[in-house]
């Protein structure tokens, strides 16, 4: 046991030696690689970070929008952390701070946490898969949807094109939406010119619209909204 021990302390010094030895300041963040030591069984994991800036016109850069990204097999879990600040002649006119974790297993949606808080104003929505369902509770109460229904975060689009059940991750609102496009194209992000793949993803009832730039390695490098309000561009920066 003593020795076992031993052998397990000594793959986690290796694993975070590898670490910090795979760091690198490219426009995809970094890939990390680490090996998880339990007896005789062992798993590889991968971790991303990525940091995107939040752009609105005509305000200009209102924001930063964090996400890692952590998968050991087929299990991806999503955090997501983001602070918006809109000001006005140097008065702030509109805030909001975002704290979300998000489980997939393959490309379904298995748990969601998230908080929003707005003006001061916060909202809490949870959801799981309940046997044959998904539920969604929110402060008004909880709703069973199919557990087909994806998020409308940046990384669950693109796994499937057509007729898609989505909740809003800051409303808790439950709206069909249709996916488009996948096409091959390329975006200039701080004067480097990507090759990606464009997707568009509009509510059924017009109201929003997203784009989705997602490179080839599945990273969303650029996305925006598109709603009564204008355009918010998130583009990735490392």
């Amino acid at each position: 046991m003593g020795r076992q021990r031993a052998i397990d302390t000594g793959l986690r010094k290796v694993a975070s030696m590898a670490l910090a030895s795979l760091r690198s300041p490219t426009l995809h963040a970094a890939l990390t690689t680490c090996v998880l030591a339990m007896g005789s069984a062992s798993a590889i994991a991968f971790e991303q970070r990525f940091t995107y800036r939040i752009n609105m016109a005509p305000y200009g850069d209102i924001g930063v929008y964090n996400s890692a990204v952590d998968k050991v097999g087929e299990t991806r879990t999503i955090t997501t952390e983001a602070h918006v600040k809109v000001s006005l002649l140097g008065i702030t006119v509109y805030r909001q701070d975002i704290s979300r974790v998000e489980r997939q297993v393959g490309n379904k949606l298995v748990y969601f946490h998230g908080i929003t808080v707005e003006n001061g104003n916060s909202f809490e929505l949870d959801g799981r898969v309940e046997g044959d369902h998904f539920r969604l509770t929110a402060p008004s109460g909880s709703v069973n949807v199919p557990t087909t229904i994806r998020t409308s975060d940046p990384w669950s689009a693109g796994f499937s094109k057509g007729d898609n059940i989505i909740f809003m991750t800051d409303t808790g609102a439950v709206t069909r939406v249709v996916t488009t496009g996948g096409e091959q194209t390329s975006v200039a992000i701080d004067g480097a010119l990507l090759r990606v793949h464009r997707y568009q993803v509009d509510t059924a009832d017009g109201r929003e619209r997203y784009q989705v730039w997602i490179d080839d390695y599945q990273i969303p490098v650029m996305f925006s909204r598109v709603d009564s309000d204008g355009t918010v561009t998130f583009t990735l920066t490392k």
